[in-house]
């Protein structure tokens, strides 16, 4: 989910504000008007203004020593954040939401994929400039393509999502309870499917015993 939203929502926003203005609330409408009222340039330009930004901060804060590189990146994004809103350059509503997808491509557990997640986001930005929701599902669409191709030591890359597997599910989204866990995956192909035995692991001993 935080990947998702780490690499489309800057995108949706571009492709909202150039194309289907339509589909924002008119209580919003209003509040995103008054803070693009001061701004010349595309929702395209500002975001890209904004996402260099923030990799400039983070490549900034990666080579010098940690402290002062995290120090670095928190004062440089509230200054440079603050600066470009009151400059007119940027809206602060653009400003929350790359800040927000910046956050959420950290929660990824490989360093190697926040890196895919930085580079792919500028190509689905361009395309929401140019043909808006329908580029922004046809990139998706494109990654899901990939992802499902995509094979790892052999084995599909989303397994056990896809080949389905609706009994190798009850551990991928949401954990069942310990008692629904004494099977081993199916696409893992063990040689012994169980993984203990529920009711010798339960089983609590008299005191004579």
């Amino acid at each position: 989910m935080l990947f998702c939203f780490s690499v489309f929502a800057t995108p949706i926003y571009v492709a909202v504000l150039t194309f289907h203005y339509e589909l924002i609330p008119r209580d919003l409408l209003a509040t995103i008007i008054a803070s693009r009222s001061n701004i010349p340039f595309p929702p395209i330009i500002e975001a890209i203004f904004l996402e260099l930004t923030i990799e400039l901060l983070r490549e900034a804060g990666a080579r010098l020593p940690t402290k002062v590189g995290q120090t670095i990146g928190i004062v440089g994004g509230i200054v440079i954040g603050q600066a470009s809103v009151e400059a007119g350059l940027t809206s602060n509503i653009l400003l929350i939401i790359v800040a927000l997808a910046a956050l959420a491509s950290f929660t990824t557990p490989i360093y190697q994929m926040g890196n895919t997640i930085r580079v792919i986001r500028f190509p689905i930005l361009f395309m929401a400039a140019f043909w808006g929701a329908i580029g922004v599902a046809f990139c998706g669409l494109y990654i899901l393509i990939h992802l499902v191709r995509l094979t790892s030591i052999g084995r599909p890359y989303l397994e056990p999502i896809f080949p389905p597997r609706m009994v190798d599910w009850k551990d991928a989204f949401i954990r069942l309870p310990f008692n629904r866990m004494s099977k081993r995956p199916i696409f893992m192909r063990p040689l012994d499917s169980g993984r203990f035995n529920f009711k010798r692991a339960t089983h609590k001993n008299d005191i004579d015993e």
